[in-house]
Parts: C-alpha cells; sequence; structure tokens
C-alpha cells in the first residue's frame, strides 16, 4: 500500500520477547535474569535486561557463558516456539482490532509497522498502544514512531534503552532526530549489516549522521540499491512503503538440526516425516495445498564426516494435495535421491512449494473420490490434535522419538506453557497469517 507522504510510519516491537513470553506464563521468572536458547540449546536467542546488563551478547554460545549466568541466577531456558508464536498472534490481535488490519504490517513474530496517519498527537497513540498491549498480553513493548521506516526503527531502538522515553519516542520531524543519529553507529541502522558497516567505515562513514550527509549515488555504487535508500530514507524521504495487503504465500519449511550425527536411513526418514507433519498442520492451518515438496540434507559444517555433503530434491506433482499420507510418499522420494550410505549428516529440512488456496486446487481426472476422502480425513486428525495435543492422532509411520530430536534440557517450564488451545493460531484473522510459522 502506497503511504501518504506526510504519514507518520510506527514500529510496534515487543521488548525481549522470548524471555517476556516466559515470564508472562511464569510469574517466578520476574525476579530473575532469563535467557531462552535456541533449538539443540546452543545460543543465546532472547536475554532479559539484566543479563544484557552482564554483558551477554546476541547469539552468543551458551558454554562460553554459562559460568556467569549460573553465578547470577539465571534462569536458562529451552525455547518453546509454539508459546512465542501464540504470544506474537496476540500481540497482533490487539493491534488489528484496536488499529486496523488495513493500517498494519506485520514485519516479524514481534514487530510491526503502523500507518500512524497524519502527525496529531502521536506520542499519545504511541503510549496507547503500548498500555494496551500489555494490559492484554502482559508482554513489554516500545513503540517508535518517525517519517520513514528506517528513522521507526531508530526511535524504537532509542525508546528501548532510554529511561526517559519510557518505551515510546516520537522522532517525527523532531530537532533531536541529528543528535540520535550523531550517537548512532553506521552499524547499528536497520539495513547496515556487518560487512556493509566495515565498507561504509573504510570510507570515513562511521555514524548514521555521517551517512545521511552522504551521498546516494556514491552509496549505491559502494553498497547497492538499499544502501541508497537508506541515505534517503534517513533524510525523511519514504522509499519502503507499507505492505498490508494479502499476499500469497511461497513456501512453508521446516528445518533442524538433529540432536546428534546420524548415518541411518531409518533415522533419517522419521525425522523427516516428522518434519513433514509439522510444516503440513501449518499449511492446512492456513487453507492451503502444494504441489511441490522439496528434501535437504546436510552434514555438519564444521566436522564433516567422512567429507562435506549437502544435497536437495524437489518432488513437483501434477495436483495439488494437502494429504498426508500422499505427500509423505513425495518425501520419500526425495529421501531415495538425497541419502548417501556413509556420511552422517546433521542437518534435514522439507520445504513445501507452489502453495495454492485449497478451493483453488483443479480436480483430478483419476481417484478423485479416494483423494477427497484422504483430504476430509488429513482435516480431522488436525481438529483432534488441535484438541486434546499434539500427535494424539498421527500415522503408524511417524515416529515422535529418535537422535534426530533436538536437545531441549532447560525444559523444566513445561508445566507453565499451557498457553489455550482454543485460542492458539488465531493469526489466521491477519492479512500474513503464515508469515511467523
Amino acid at each position: 500500500m502506497k503511504l501518504d507522504t506526510d504519514h507518520a510510519i510506527a514500529l510496534v516491537d515487543c521488548n525481549n520477547f522470548y524471555a517476556s513470553c516466559e515470564r508472562v506464563v511464569n510469574p517466578e521468572l520476574l525476579t530473575r535474569p532469563v535467557v531462552v536458547l535456541s533449538h539443540n540449546d546452543g545460543i543465546i536467542i532472547s536475554r532479559s535486561n539484566e543479563v544484557k546488563a552482564l554483558g551477554v551478547p546476541m547469539v552468543a554460545p551458551l558454554f562460553q557463558y554459562r559460568d556467569l549466568l549460573e553465578r547470577n541466577n539465571t534462569a536458562i531456558i529451552s525455547a518453546n516456539h509454539a508459546l512465542y508464536y501464540e504470544f506474537s498472534h496476540r500481540v497482533m490481535n490487539v493491534l488489528t482490532e484496536d488499529i486496523g488490519a488495513e493500517k498494519l504490517e506485520l514485519y516479524s513474530i514481534d514487530e510491526a509497522f503502523i500507518d500512524a496517519g497524519v502527525p496529531d498527537k502521536l506520542s499519545y497513540l504511541g503510549k496507547h498502544i503500548k498500555n494496551k498491549i500489555f494490559e492484554t498480553t502482559k508482554i513489554p513493548v516500545s513503540v517508535g514512531v518517525a517519517r520513514t521506516k528506517t528513522l521507526a526503527k531508530l526511535a524504537n531502538n532509542i525508546a528501548k534503552k532510554s529511561a526517559k522515553a519510557n518505551g515510546v519516542l516520537d522522532l517525527y520531524d523532531s530537532p533531536y532526530i541529528d543528535l540520535a543519529l550523531r550517537k548512532t553507529a553506521v552499524g547499528s541502522i536497520w539495513g547496515v549489516g556487518p560487512r556493509s558497516a566495515v565498507h561504509l567505515e573504510g570510507r570515513g562513514i562511521k555514524t548514521a549522521f555521517q551517512l545521511k550527509n552522504s551521498d546516494p549515488e556514491m552509496v549505491r555504487g559502494l553498497l547497492n540499491q538499499f544502501g541508497a535508500r537508506t541515505v534517503l530514507e534517513l533524510n525523511g524521504t519514504k522509499c519502503l512503503s507499507m505492505e498490508v495487503t494479502e499476499r500469497d504465500n511461497k513456501s512453508i519449511a521446516h528445518t533442524r538440526t538433529f540432536g546428534q550425527p546420524l548415518s541411518e536411513l531409518v533415522e533419517i526418514r522419521n525425522a523427516l516425516l516428522y518434519f513433514t507433519t509439522r510444516a503440513l498442520e501449518k499449511m492446512r492451518w492456513n487453507g492451503l495445498a502444494t504441489k511441490t515438496v522439496s528434501v535437504f540434507l546436510q552434514t555438519d559444517r564444521f566436522r564433516p564426516v567422512p567429507a562435506m555433503y549437502f544435497k536437495t530434491h524437489a518432488y513437483k506433482s501434477v495436483y495439488h494435495s494437502d494429504v498426508t499420507s500422499e505427500i509423505y510418499g513425495w518425501v520419500e522420494t526425495c529421501l531415495d535421491k538425497v541419502f548417501v550410505p556413509g556420511y552422517q549428516y546433521r542437518k534435514a529440512g522439507v520445504i513445501l512449494s507452489d502453495l495454492t488456496q485449497t478451493g483453488r486446487i483443479s480436480n483430478r481426472l483419476f481417484e478423485r473420490r479416494d483423494f477427497e476422502r484422504r483430504h476430509v480425513l488429513s482435516k480431522i486428525i488436525d481438529e483432534v490434535n488441535f484438541r486434546y495435543g499434539r500427535d494424539v492422532l498421527r500415522f503408524a509411520a511417524l515416529e515422535e522419538k529418535g537422535g534426530w530430536q533436538g536437545k531441549s534440557e532447560h525444559r523444566g517450564n513445561d508445566t507453565y506453557h499451557h498457553i489455550g488451545r482454543d485460542t492458539l493460531g488465531q493469526g489466521k484473522v491477519f492479512s500474513k497469517s503464515v508469515r511467523f510459522l
């Protein structure tokens, strides 16, 4: 959607989102530092403010900071993504109902851009959004407002850290924009990655203010078109439009690193069928069907045994399908093409693509009645599992346990993870429902 040049843009960002979700379901964590770990418990992917104050960086290996965290009575928690998706849906539902779906761009699981309209009482709007979300979900958020998306990102980052801002900062045509840019390293600007920052610093551009005053064409030659757009955005020229219209989803993937290296075909097959089941649940929940399935296998990049190996294969069907038993067969066909005995595989994944709405799929020339029967069966299985618990009903080919499962040694919090199956998946009301799946 094209945004009026005078309209303000607000960015709503959940603070320390995964850690905040854990604190909502377990209030005992409110008085303790909290970190949330990635799949396999290897990397720190969310930190409470207390952990940040200890100097623990984002995406740091747990083993490097375990002693420091334990000395400070830190709660170390394995990620529970179903919980975080649910809270994301709740937060975005508040914004949808309060602001309107036509003014909302769901940017990530914990961020959303808002068309805030004409620059009138923007600070009041930001405080209203912040308080409304906290009252409804208990998730703390920060709100940054500015003329462009890039400046709104900057305002949001300052709002998170500034005690004076208290979670809300309006930089729309503010006289303090240049001051904020002078205090911001160029690598901290949205859209400027680490490599781009090195190139810019080599040209003497070390702050966001210096980047703002750079020649866009010079930056385009040094970086790319997006770098030039960033310069214009810092100067208040809108280059990144709001994306609030419904879009067809291109693919749904489920990929994981195994809990330990695997070399047996049967174990890898079990893992891939489990991944397929999870991806199909997401696909059917959003009323989609697939025609192409891709499977990949990969050895450990750091300890390849006996050598480095990566291969992917795609199965392209004539017809779209959302039937579990049929797509299992497609996955097994792909597995036969990518599996080579003798390798120790560390990662695998299933990708569903060529997606379309189930109401648009063409009728089958043969076995139409059988397909329709299995289609209904798959939906019934989903509904039963949704109501009574994951995989209460499942195909015999699906194994729940195995060496392929990631390590989750810090899941003592599971007793607090009842998130209400009656509300799970409410993201269906959004214009981009599968964006977080």
